[in-house]
């Protein structure tokens, strides 16, 4: 899709915390407590959805179960951000500024639902400075 409609390329993920900052050896301490925190478990992406915000243009929905809601508060606590807007996991597919009519063009071609699960493992830890092609991993930190 990034070829076809001109958008960034950048790796599959799902995010657990966003805009971090910080000096990076804390970071990565802070990156490796969490990991210690948090347990392997699974993620299920379910339907479809877009908004009209870059970063999420258009994206998978994950069903928000209460490992990754726990995922998500543990790292806001070890990150202090407690007070973070609330957190919508999701796959981003294509990252823009597109009309909502080329949106829901490309759903009907990829299908509105999904029902694919898959074992989450570890964490990575990217900069995300720049642009979305320039986003680099730091490191990968394994679950328990």
């Amino acid at each position: 899709m990034s070829k076809q409609y001109g958008s960034p390329k950048f790796e599959p993920h799902v995010t657990l915390l966003a805009n971090i900052s910080g000096a990076e050896k804390d970071i990565i301490f802070k990156t490796s407590q969490l990991a210690i925190l948090i347990n392997s478990f699974k993620i299920r992406l379910t339907k479809v959805e877009y908004r009209n915000e870059y970063f999420k243009c258009l994206f998978i929905k994950v069903e928000e179960t209460k490992d990754i809601i726990n995922a998500n508060l543990k790292a806001r606590e070890i990150f202090n951000r407690e007070w973070d807007s609330e957190y919508i996991p999701h796959l981003s597919l294509m990252y823009g500024d597109f009309l909502p009519e080329i949106k829901e063009k490309i759903i009907k071609e990829i299908g509105k639902k999904f029902d694919i699960i898959f074992a989450v493992n570890s964490i990575h830890l990217f900069t995300a400075e720049g642009r979305p092609e320039d986003w680099q991993r730091i490191k990968e930190f394994i679950l328990k």
